[in-house]
């Protein structure tokens, strides 16, 4: 006996008999169907039918929220509160408690705190980290670029809520307020917030007037800028080129550390990177792209230099008097050698050349201080090459998939071995399942019972010519023959019946068919399969891209095109260039 359940049905029935008058039938079962029996006498108590459905749904929520924290709330004991409504402020009391506290710090100013939304606006790198730490915010990240960024054309802020956990997304948003009037929110997990939270209530409107006091108060100008389109324009192109400037100053300082160090002598031990900077070096000189400063040319450039300024100081010496026509040969002599020095303007060496990150599984450089500034290429060697075409072929697959190539070059590639082994299912079920499409019904073997009964038959005709065996030995030529002989008939008459009834048996056989004779039929049409196994998907309606070798294929795209109109996009070459005897392939990316 289950007394469990006895005792649950007991419980269901005694708060039915107690409070069926004060709740219809309906609400009844609601109760029983979505409270927790241990509530039931505290539920008929404290509820009544008042806008039973919606006051329901705020009793079922409190009550789950009231098992998962009733031991951190003052009165742990359901009974002791006298209504819903208590329960659920003690319950939201709990859920509103401050968690954490937040304070100024030095590099953030605070715009709004109203004891439980405080407000930052984050001034330095630091104060952003400081903030958003806990959050998945790039502008919280260890590099500052992302940071920098975002407050050029419009300011962060950091809204922390003191009472939301931390796993909670909203427990920390993101404001991003631009000049020009645009809002973007993101929570805690980095993602956009376009609804729920605290938008369109009077709380978010209150922060946001507080957060354009602030702006108009410290960041004026820049928003009378970016109320006018033109003048926006022009900030926003200042702002980039100050970026962009910015940006290559901090490649130009890492190559001048490098050219100090002499990190990528080809005497020495040169890095990969090095090598490939070489390879790409050889390979604008070779197509009169660029042209190498030697170390005479450096040499010659620190002549030129010097000259230069000693003709100057000549020139501005107060002690010298002033000959005109000697002022006039200083000056043609200072521009003769700036003109000199201008015959090495676009000269670079290694160490114009950057690594600015990959592309692919290719080493991506960009060229500096250069006649060819803003180009970017790839350079890798025979592996780096084979694995970026992989990926790109692959990255291509998962975009346009294979039907995107050309059918017929793409069908090349199918993988039989895989299409035999759908089709080894598909047929060994079919054939096991529907026999009768492949076989006649003469194949059959007999089934359990008609060799049940052949047997029986067999043995009844053993027996039957056994008998006639000892009566034919009882005949010894005397006038009883004939009656012996007359039964010798009779039983081998029934004997003839008999194998006339196996024979009818044997020719209608019932059972299943041959097991060889099942696996010979698959064989011999998975042997179709593989020489026409295009036939077999259009047959069961398959899908011919699922059963292409994707590996093959990929290798097949790359041997069929090469390197070079493999991945790269600006003019489909890939140039083979030897450094310390060691082959490197170069692409211009854009």
């Amino acid at each position: 006996m289950d007394f469990l359940k006895l005792i649950q049905e007991g419980r269901v029935d005694d708060f039915k008999a107690k409070y069926g008058k004060k709740f219809s039938p309906e609400n009844l079962n609601k109760i029983i169907e979505k409270v927790p029996q241990k509530y039931f006498e505290w539920v008929g108590k404290v509820f009544d039918n008042i806008n039973f459905n919606e006051n329901f749904t705020k009793l079922v929520e409190a009550i789950e929220r009231f098992e998962k924290i009733s031991t951190n709330l003052p009165k742990t004991d359901i009974t002791q509160y006298q209504n819903v409504g208590e329960l659920i402020n003690a319950i939201a009391a709990y859920q509103n408690r401050v968690r954490r506290d937040a304070k100024k710090v030095e590099g953030g100013n605070v715009v709004y705190d109203d004891g439980k939304f405080f407000v930052v606006n984050p001034l330095t790198h630091d104060a952003s980290c400081y903030y958003g730490k806990g959050t998945k915010w790039c502008t919280a990240a260890e590099s500052d670029y992302q940071f920098k960024r975002y407050n050029e054309d419009g300011k962060l802020f950091y809204i922390l809520d003191r009472t939301k956990p931390t796993n909670d997304p909203f427990y920390k948003v993101a404001l991003l307020r631009k000049f020009d009037g645009d809002t973007i929110y993101y929570d805690a997990k980095d993602d956009a917030i376009k609804n729920g939270w605290i938008l369109n209530t009077s709380k978010i409107n209150e922060i946001i007037s507080s957060v354009d006091s602030y702006l108009q108060e410290e960041y004026g100008e820049q928003l009378k800028i970016y109320s006018d389109k033109a003048a926006a324009k022009k900030e926003k192109e200042r702002l980039e080129k100050l970026r962009e400037q910015q940006r290559v100053q901090g490649l130009r300082e890492d190559a001048q550390d490098r050219r100090e160090d002499n990190e990528w002598d080809l005497n020495g031990d040169c890095p990969e990177e090095g090598l490939k900077a070489h390879a790409l070096l050889n390979f604008l000189v070779e197509n009169s792209d660029v042209s190498v400063l030697t170390n005479d040319d450096r040499a010659d450039i620190l002549r030129i230099n010097n000259e230069i300024e000693a003709l100057k100081e000549r020139y501005d010496d107060d002690e010298r008097e002033g000959d005109p026509d000697e002022n006039v040969e200083i000056l043609n002599e200072i521009e003769a050698l700036e003109d000199e020095l201008a015959t090495y303007d676009g000269n670079i060496d290694v160490y114009n050349i950057i690594p600015t990150g990959s592309h692919y599984q290719l080493t991506e450089f960009e060229v500096i201080d250069s006649p060819i500034d803003n180009r970017r290429y790839g350079v890798g060697d025979d592996d780096d090459m084979q694995n970026s075409c992989y990926d790109y072929v692959d990255n291509l697959i998962d975009d346009i998939g294979f039907n995107g190539f050309n059918h017929g070059f793409a069908r090349g590639y199918l993988d039989t071995e895989s299409i035999v082994r759908e089709a080894e299912d598909v047929y060994d079920t079919d054939v096991r399942d529907n026999p009768e499409s492949y076989f006649d019904d003469e194949d059959r073997m007999l089934s359990d019972d008609q060799e049940e009964k052949i047997q029986i038959l067999n043995s009844k005709i053993e027996k039957l010519e056994n008998h006639i065996s000892d009566m034919e030995s009882h005949m010894d030529g005397g006038e009883g023959d004939e009656s012996i002989q007359d039964k010798i008939d009779e039983l081998n008459e029934l004997i003839e019946e008999f194998k006339e009834e196996i024979e009818e048996i044997e020719s209608n056989p019932e059972g299943d068919f041959p097991e060889e004779m099942i696996e010979a039929k698959v064989n011999d049409l998975i042997r179709d399969v593989r020489y026409e196994p295009e036939d077999f998907l259009s047959d069961y309606g398959l899908n011919w891209e699922d059963y292409i070798d994707k590996d093959d294929f990929i290798q097949g795209v790359i041997d069929a095109d090469g390197y070079g109109a493999t991945i790269s996009s600006y003019d489909g070459n890939a140039d083979e260039v030897y450094v310390k005897n060691e082959l490197f392939y170069v692409i211009r990316i854009d």
